[in-house]
């Protein structure tokens, strides 16, 4: 608009064919530099997308795949024995005196039969030196430890030394080998398909806990049976590190009253008979939160096995007693 003489008066101003040509290009020049900008945010989160779409399916392969190697592995080593008929029973002779009655000793109860052929398995997994078996579960492999290196080696390894996500069950240096630690700890991943430890997440059904307590621990040269008594979720801190390896026995006591304490974080039994002597065996996963863990507690059943010259000296220092008693009287 323009005044003039006082008046407004509309511009009445018409564009020229060249200036409507001109106008026109430079609108279509801006829609042009705005769908080029849309076009490329639109590229860009389509490519993020298949990243993402890619990588989910990466892991998604590798927990669903991982660990199936185990089922060659235990194909080959478990040994598949057909149980031997008992003896037939025969008449024991008359005794002659009661005296030789006496002297006659009982007959000495047989090894229990290891399945494992340990030197089999030595000769793809050479630092496995024991074999864990959960009854109820898939958990049925080898157990590995590194003597010396990296103790985190078998996070991602299999038992055969090849590179991959599902790892090995295993055990580092922390502990020995025997069993005989107070605290004895094993890992596994908690992987999708079913493999490694995920089976202990069974432990969080009650019926399952309540019906399903034995692990047992093949060693080449004997058997270990424990019980599990608790299993429950914790923080991720590293127990033996943190406890100093159970040296000190208030301490390991302190720590078994902990886990009889663990009743809002799993199930536990807390009719468990625990003392300073008890061995400990624990396996432990990963949950669903990254600052925890998944433990199951197991009881050694059997622990003349592994601390054999405890028990001796236990007896004889009961002998002892008992001789210098009856000398007193």
């Amino acid at each position: 608009m323009s005044k003039e003489n006082g008046t407004e008066l509309t511009d009445s101003r018409i564009d020229s064919p060249e200036e409507k040509t001109a106008g026109a290009a430079k609108a279509g020049s801006g829609t042009l530099t705005g769908g080029k900008k849309n076009s490329m945010l639109f590229n860009i989160l389509a490519g993020a997308a298949v990243i993402c779409v890619l990588a989910g399916g990466l892991l998604w392969y590798k927990t669903r795949s991982g660990g199936d190697v185990y089922a060659n592995i235990q194909e080959s080593i478990v040994e598949d024995k057909e149980e031997t008929p008992a003896p037939e029973e025969k008449p024991a002779p008359a005794a002659t005196t009661s005296a030789a009655a006496a002297t006659t000793s009982a007959p000495a109860a047989p090894a229990e039969e290891i399945p494992i052929d340990f030197k089999t398995l030595w000769e793809t997994c050479p630092d496995a030196y024991a074999w864990i078996r959960i009854p109820g579960t898939q958990i049925d492999y080898p157990v590995c430890q590194m003597v010396e290196g990296d103790q985190s080696f078998y996070l991602n390894h299999r038992a055969d030394k090849v590179a991959e996500f599902a790892g090995a069950i295993y055990s580092e240096n922390y502990n020995t080998r025997d069993f005989t630690d107070p605290v004895t700890v094993l890992y596994g991943h908690d992987m999708s398909n079913g493999s490694m430890f995920q089976n202990l997440h069974k432990l969080e059904d009650r019926a399952f806990f309540d019906n399903n307590k034995e692990v047992i621990i093949y060693l080449p040269d004997k058997v270990l049976h424990y019980r599990i008594f608790a299993a429950y979720n914790y923080n991720d801190d590293h127990l033996l590190l943190n406890h100093d390896n159970f040296k000190d026995e208030n301490e390991f006591y302190f720590f078994l009253q902990d886990i009889l304490a663990q009743t809002m974080s799993g199930y536990v039994d807390t009719n468990t008979e625990l003392t300073r002597q008890s061995r400990i065996l624990t396996l432990s996963t990963c949950n669903a939160y990254d600052d925890q863990r998944y433990l199951v507690q197991c009881l050694l059943m059997n622990p003349e096995a592994v601390m054999p010259a405890a028990g001796t000296a236990a007896e004889s220092s009961s002998e002892a007693g008992a001789s210098e008693a009856a000398q007193t009287q």
